[in-house]
């Protein structure tokens, strides 16, 4: 069976989409023998890492007819289930004149736009959002819950629990990191007084490292910076901690039971996180362009002052990111006919 993916990942809205479906597209390859193609628009940054996986149609932009285009890509590859991961604008009724075009099925992901309602299979985490949009029309398949959060299988592995003889602290902000936050984030930090460590995971995206490195030289605590590390999750497992953009990595720390702190992008990430702060997962601070330090001073001080007792709840916390869980997606998909 031929399956066509349809994702972005860029410096501008980050590398989350592409994560979460390379992730699902290696499971449905490898468990399930299904031929993987994946087409693309304007995303650089995400068409360069998919193509180290997997044949990648792209769009050209100047001819560009969305309709026209995907049905296209879909007769090119064959395919007979379409998985979308996408919020570019995608219309309904252009969805639903490609389904009668091409006889395609469709699978989408966390998609709150109007598509959703053209898809035959939606699958989404248990997200606030979901109480205020509407299903009229929607004939297909809905499926809700923590079992439906797609992870990279590093994050189903067994890491011993950090031991630090002081807090680490990881800073991660996503593939990208579009506005900066690590460093900010950083200078944030060398105000906390306290003693703690800091691991920084940068993303492959990651265009600042000149200033980046400029203000470590001058910051007063002791840190260890990673590039888009092969074992991101064994470098996540072994922090405390963790002040981060929420997103794709969010999902990842709770599965790895590391409280989190988290910095929004935007209106629709900030609600996002509150499953998180009501889960008892972490803590959002809301958008970022509202966030001053003190604030996030304030909250990872207030994780440092009680970090054993952090520890403790966060064994009481944990959600269903079981191995065999979250793959149900896949194991779903796979059975479609």
């Amino acid at each position: 069976m031929n399956v066509l993916f349809r994702c972005d990942g860029s410096v501008e809205i980050g590398m989350g989409h592409v994560v979460r479906c390379m992730a699902l597209a290696e499971h449905l390859k490898d468990n399930h023998d299904l031929n993987i193609h994946f087409a693309m628009r304007q995303s650089e940054l995400g068409i360069s890492k998919v193509k180290e996986s997997y044949p990648v149609l792209e769009s050209n932009e100047a001819t560009f007819d969305y309709e026209d285009w995907l049905s296209d890509c879909i007769h090119q590859t064959n395919a007979e289930i379409l998985i979308m991961d996408m919020r570019d604008g995608l219309t309904r009724e252009k969805l639903k004149r490609v389904k009668k075009n091409t006889g395609i099925k469709v699978v989408t992901i966390d998609d709150l736009e109007d598509k959703r309602l053209q898809a035959d299979f939606a699958f989404y985490p248990p997200i606030p959002q979901l109480e205020n949009v509407h299903w009229e029309g929607f004939n297909g398949e809905l499926y809700v819950g923590w079992e439906y959060v797609i992870l990279r299988k590093e994050f189903f592995q067994f890491y011993p629990e950090p031991n630090n003889p002081i807090p680490n602290i990881l800073v991660s902000m996503g593939g990208a990191d579009e506005k900066d936050m690590t460093k900010y984030v950083i200078s944030a930090l060398d105000l906390i007084e306290t003693q703690f460590t800091a691991t920084i995971i940068l993303g492959s995206g990651y265009q600042f490292q000149n200033d980046l490195v400029c203000r470590l030289d001058k910051i007063g605590f002791p840190y260890k910076i990673y590039s888009y590390p092969n074992d991101i999750a064994e470098v996540m497992s072994r922090s405390d901690l963790a002040v981060i953009s929420f997103g794709q990595t969010a999902y990842e720390l709770a599965a790895l039971q590391i409280p989190a702190i988290y910095l929004c992008l935007s209106e629709d990430h900030f609600i996002s996180s509150q499953l998180f702060q009501k889960t008892g997962i972490g803590f959002s601070l809301g958008v970022f362009e509202g966030i001053i330090d003190k604030k996030i001073v304030g909250a990872i001080q207030g994780y440092l002052n009680q970090i054993k007792d952090t520890k403790k709840n966060k064994k009481q916390n944990i959600i269903p990111f079981l191995p065999g869980k979250t793959h149900q997606i896949a194991e779903i998909i796979a059975m479609i006919k």
